[in-house]
């Protein structure tokens, strides 16, 4: 395992998607640190983790393209020659996905923080805050790579492959976006009226099955953890365990499926 573990960082370090990658996310870091810049009223924790927003369409290009150069040149069919087995094959390119991915993001946070505390300054929040947020980074990180190395193990052309990724990422991110819209609604409107402050009920407020239904889906879309974290609003234990549980879950899943699929896979 540790043999495969240094040949997939040795590929990773010299591959064009995961540099291309890491400069998309330099080029952000400073966009969006001076961004806020110019709006004159942010501080810097404003912007820390607003790769958040597009993370997800980022791996899904840079773990298809890796991991699709490494099944079309022929690599893993010499691992497999070589005698390693091919849940070890999956486990090791699984992680470092998952390596590169966590780098991705460093990345950012380093050059946005490098560029936004002598701009912006301010508070990065609270310990609570940024520990469940780093975390959580970590989490949704890990649901979006086994999602992406399961695609690559069940979709065999190359362009397929990183192009359906992409094409997913992209539903996910307007479902959660949908969701979030969706139970953000106010129970009640508030309006003035000849100075008086009155209340009208909201006919969009989701209450009962369907809000539990909503909250349960933007709960398992990591693009729904990760507005949650945008927002601030995963602050307590509690909630993060929610997230890790369902973390978890999806990762088992999506690594069950695509493992039984490169099981069976013709490598030839």
């Amino acid at each position: 395992m540790q043999n495969l573990l240094s040949a997939n960082l040795f590929h990773l370090r010299r591959h064009k998607a995961f540099w291309a990658a890491a400069g998309f996310m330099v080029v952000y870091a400073l966009a969006e640190a001076v961004g806020l810049y110019r709006q004159g009223d942010s501080v810097v924790g404003d912007g820390l983790f607003a790769f958040l927003s597009f993370f997800g369409v980022v791996l899904a290009a840079f773990c298809t393209l890796y991991l699709g150069t490494e099944y079309h040149d022929g690599t893993i069919r010499n691992k497999v020659a070589a005698g390693f087995r091919r849940g070890q094959i999956y486990g090791a390119y699984f992680l470092v996905c998952l390596f590169g991915g966590v780098i991705l993001w460093a990345v950012y946070v380093v050059v946005y923080l490098a560029v936004g505390l002598p701009l912006l300054g301010g508070e990065l929040g609270s310990p609570l805050q940024l520990g469940t947020s780093l975390l959580g980074c970590l989490l949704i990180t890990a649901v979006w790579v086994s999602l992406y190395t399961c695609l690559v193990n069940l979709i065999q052309a190359k362009s397929t492959v990183t192009a359906a990724a992409i094409l997913l990422a992209f539903a996910m991110l307007l479902g959660s976006m949908f969701l979030y819209s969706r139970l953000d609604e106010p129970q009640v409107y508030t309006y003035t009226d000849r100075g008086f402050v009155a209340g009208e009920t909201n006919p969009n407020y989701l209450q009962g099955a369907q809000r539990t239904v909503y909250e349960a889906l933007f709960d398992v879309l990591p693009d729904g953890q990760g507005l949650q974290i945008l927002t601030q609003s995963v602050e307590v234990p509690k909630e993060l365990g929610i997230h890790a549980g369902v973390a978890a879950g999806l990762v088992l899943l999506t690594t069950g499926l695509g493992m039984s699929g490169f099981q069976r896979k013709n490598l030839k």
